[in-house]
């Protein structure tokens, strides 16, 4: 009975630090573990820095979870800003074509 406690209690040990990894929450995660574990007396004597070394953790992992998101909806941007060139490019190469009575349409160039 106990080696299934202990095979549980591993695989959810795991489960949580695969979570952890996914969501960049090791460092507080691993610090919260040995904080409760190894550290025990010395967060006991130590309760408003220790809380306070762990939330300066957490907003470090909030803002770059901040700084990824902001990334990401600047590519965004770049990339839909970059079609809108392109396609008024395609637009002014369609004008230039039909002025000169010609059929077909170069695309090299508009796109990556």
């Amino acid at each position: 009975m106990m080696f299934w406690m202990i095979g549980a209690g591993l695989g959810v040990l795991a489960l949580l630090f695969r979570l952890a990894a996914l969501t960049r929450l090791t460092i507080p995660l691993l610090y919260t573990v040995s904080m409760l574990t190894v550290f025990h007396g010395w967060y006991q004597t130590h309760t408003a820095l220790a809380d306070n070394i762990l939330f300066v953790l957490v907003g470090l992992v909030v803002l770059s979870w901040l700084f990824s998101l902001l990334g990401r909806v600047w590519s965004f941007i770049q990339e839909k800003q970059d079609d809108r060139a392109a396609v008024e490019y395609f637009k002014y190469r369609v004008r230039k074509a039909r002025e000169n009575g010609e059929d077909t349409i170069s695309t090299e160039g508009l796109w990556r």
